[in-house]
């Protein structure tokens, strides 16, 4: 099961291919972690994103592969796994949200 803390909102993958969504959301950025379905067990896996929010209400967002964190789609085999990098990715977004709130001020 994967870690509840800082869930955004969970649901059906909305690209039309079958599978759960979980959105996260620390500050402005967050992730995006998809399980698709599979035909074997051995093969489920999490394709996991790093993303940008809009600044709306609406859940609305864009891949960024541009932070220190991921410069591209990452593939994790196991919830535990995944779990060890949501843990180290919110930290890393707080730490982010800090320096982008000190950079607005000067």
């Amino acid at each position: 099961m994967l870690i509840q803390k800082y869930l955004h909102l969970s649901r059906s993958s909305p690209d039309g291919e079958g599978g759960q969504q979980f959105l996260y959301k620390v500050n402005h950025y967050g992730l995006s972690a998809i399980s698709r379905p599979q035909e074997e067990l051995s093969q489920i896996h999490w394709e996991v994103d790093i993303i940008k929010y809009h600044k709306t209400k609406a859940v609305q967002f864009d891949v960024c592969h541009d932070t220190e964190l991921a410069q591209k789609t990452l593939i994790f085999r196991n919830d535990s796994s995944l779990n060890e990098f949501l843990e180290k990715a919110f930290n890393y977004f707080k730490e982010l949200g800090v320096l982008e709130g000190i950079t607005q001020k000067e």
